[in-house]
């Protein structure tokens, strides 16, 4: 029986090399497109060669390709929740919860955390942008870079966002919280900005290829089953916050 992917490759990933993490990232970015790739199709879009595919595969723990895409189908298939997840009506959804608690921070590279303590040693001014689900996790972000002494900016409505365009600068570090990372709204804005300035852009999104990932200098992803109900997101941002918190607090004993 097929295993849900990232249980199956927690133990490996600190044994990854940097090669190899690299290809995991973009597994997990890109697990519906790379969950219908034969070796061949996979090695080709990678420049890599199908033993070095096959040996990565092994290395994660699966005991061949087939094992391996088997695995992403099964767990890129749980990721689209229905109305209800299935998951609310689990005895074992603090287990789902914690799961997606410590994946989240497994695969947070060392490398993109230096990148953002870097930006931060320079005392930049930060501006922080959401999608409509993470406004009020903005609020609570912009009081964690107020308390190291930033000065932070967080636009609420269309006005403030326009006064945002006058005041950010290239030096600056720009804050994107978008779970989905496609609301339209949202990559407006960053493209508004971008066509007069370029600030360091952080984003923390889920994970897959989404255009506000793509547009990042560093992008952190988050795992969480995605909950709905009467219209309304309940999607847990625990671990987007739980990124916010770690950067900051770390920040100041790096």
């Amino acid at each position: 029986m097929a295993r849900d992917f990232f249980e199956a490759t927690q133990d490996a990933l600190p044994r990854l090399n940097h090669t190899e993490r690299a290809l995991f990232d973009y597994v997990i970015k890109n697990m519906d497109k790379v969950k219908d790739l034969s070796i061949q199709r996979f090695a080709e879009e990678r420049y890599l060669s199908t033993t070095t595919i096959f040996r990565f595969a092994q290395k994660l723990g699966f005991s061949g390709y087939s094992d391996f895409t088997n695995s992403l189908l099964v767990t890129e298939h749980r990721s689209h929740a229905a109305e209800v997840p299935s998951v609310l009506h689990s005895k074992k959804y603090s287990d789902e919860y914690l799961k997606n608690i410590m994946e989240t921070v497994r695969v947070m590279p060392t490398e993109k955390i230096r990148q953002v303590f870097d930006v931060l040693a320079r005392k930049p001014s930060v501006y922080i942008i959401t999608d409509t689900h993470a406004n009020e996790l903005g609020r609570y972000c912009e009081k964690l870079f107020l308390a190291i002494g930033r000065r932070t900016y967080f636009p609420e409505v269309a006005y403030q966002v326009s006064a945002m365009m006058d005041l950010v600068c290239d030096d600056d570090l720009l804050v994107v919280l978008s779970y989905s990372g496609e609301e339209v709204a949202l990559i407006e804005t960053v493209e508004r900005v971008f066509h007069e300035k370029r600030p360091f852009l952080l984003s923390i999104t889920r994970a897959d290829n989404n255009t506000i990932q793509n547009m990042s200098d560093v992008n952190f992803y988050i795992f969480a089953d995605e909950v709905h109900m009467n219209d309304i997101d309940l999607t847990s941002q625990v671990a987007m916050l739980m990124i916010l918190e770690l950067l900051v607090y770390e920040s100041l004993e790096s």
